[in-house]
């Protein structure tokens, strides 16, 4: 790389050719040459996809290409010219700006995505020349990405749940590397994007009444992460106080409502949408889920406690918002896609688990598995009730005899 003494011309005219780069539009000018201006059809985009949608797969290929080359290009143009490593990167930001920004098209372009997409690969490459190591975690990731993109078919969707993990991983395992401030702006820039499309296109669309009328009890799921965070700051002895009180009350309303017929009908049908139909003659999810969490506390050690209830909370929520979003090929009473989103969330965890407490990661993912087979068998009880002390008891017995 240049010398930081670079001269502020040379940084200029480095970040100026990016921009001007970065503003031509192929999929702009196939359209123009079709005769359309491709921003307003299909998806309105001056994109890859939209591209392919309209035109076709070679038009498309030629796209892509161009697209997810120009940020690099403007960065090697700028080095070229003398500019330092800041200037440099700033010149590939410059293409993305000049993609969505153009000049002449009134500064209404396409979304960058192509562009920042390349910049992020040329990143990813100096990460693994600087450690070839880094290949294994990427191939972790890409197991997470597929099994998101089988569930849901939707690049921007695996986007915003992938790259964020992405960023940690750099962070994590590469503290102080010189590109984590820039491919964090990448990632931002992508998510948001990503964003943008799956509310604007209605990527996740759930029609299930019962999700529709319990969301927030989905939505209040990760409250109970302070059960793994005061762990780290309790005794176990106060921390499964502080639970067991919290499943004692729950256990008390449930009892209640089972002998008095009138709290019964209060909670389930005058309170609307407190606890489900399903859940009138017996103990509640949320019962059972603070029943396991004060099992999995008192039994199995911190580490692995920890592990199984990361996996109980944020599984659970993969499993259920995915499931019902895309589920299509049902199996007992749970459907393949959900089952797939609880093992990817449950990777995730198992990988943040892995660098932040450095637990073996062998016992992690088999806990992960087992955790993800717990909830799709149908054995009879209440996941939520057997998935923390499976996945726990999994761990325990690798954790003995590995």
């Amino acid at each position: 790389m240049a010398e930081p003494n670079t001269t502020p011309i040379a940084c200029i005219i480095g970040i100026l050719i990016g921009y001007l780069i970065g503003s031509l539009l192929p999929a702009y000018f196939i359209g123009r040459y079709r005769k359309v201006d491709i921003r307003t059809l299909g998806t309105k985009n001056a994109g890859t996809i939209n591209v392919y949608k309209l035109f076709g797969f070679l038009p498309a290929v030629g796209t892509a290409i161009f697209d997810c080359l120009k940020g690099v290009v403007a960065i090697f143009v700028a080095q070229t010219l003398g500019a330092n490593f800041v200037c440099m990167q700033i010149a590939g930001l410059a293409a993305i700006v000049g993609h969505v920004f153009p000049f002449y098209l009134r500064f209404r372009g396409g979304q960058g995505v192509g562009s920042a997409t390349g910049i992020m690969f040329y990143y990813l490459i100096e990460y693994i020349s600087a450690d070839i190591r880094f290949l294994y975690t990427l191939g972790y990731l890409l197991i997470i990405a597929l099994l998101f993109y089988y569930v849901t078919h939707r690049g921007a969707l695996v986007r915003m749940i992938v790259l964020p993990v992405l960023c940690y991983v750099v962070f994590v395992t590469k503290p102080g590397f010189a590109f984590n401030p820039w491919l964090t702006v990448i990632v931002v820039h992508v998510v948001l994007i990503a964003i943008i499309n799956a509310a604007r296109f209605k990527l996740i669309h759930i029609q299930d009444e019962a999700f529709k009328s319990h969301w927030w009890r989905v939505a209040l799921r990760p409250c109970a992460v302070i059960f793994v965070v005061l762990y780290f700051y309790w005794p176990q002895r106060t921390l499964l106080v502080f639970v067991g009180s919290i499943a004692l009350l729950f256990i008390l309303i449930d009892v209640i409502r089972f002998v008095l017929r009138q709290a019964n009908e209060l909670l389930t049908v005058r309170v609307k949408n407190f606890l489900k139909k399903a859940e009138s003659r017996r103990f509640s999810s949320m019962t059972m889920f603070l029943v396991a969490a004060f099992i999995v506390i008192l039994v199995f050690k911190q580490d692995i406690a920890v592990a199984a209830l990361t996996y109980l909370i944020f599984g659970d929520i993969f499993s259920k918002i995915y499931g019902l979003g895309f589920g299509k090929h049902k199996l007992f009473d749970k459907t393949v896609e959900g089952t797939l989103a609880y093992l990817g969330g449950a990777l995730i965890c198992a990988y943040i688990l892995y660098t932040s407490l450095h637990i073996p990661p062998l016992m992690l993912v088999i806990g992960a598995i087992a955790a993800t087979v717990a909830e799709f068998m149908p054995i009879g009880l209440d996941d939520n009730f057997t998935v923390g002390i499976v996945s726990g008891a999994v761990m325990t017995v690798v954790r003995t005899f590995w």
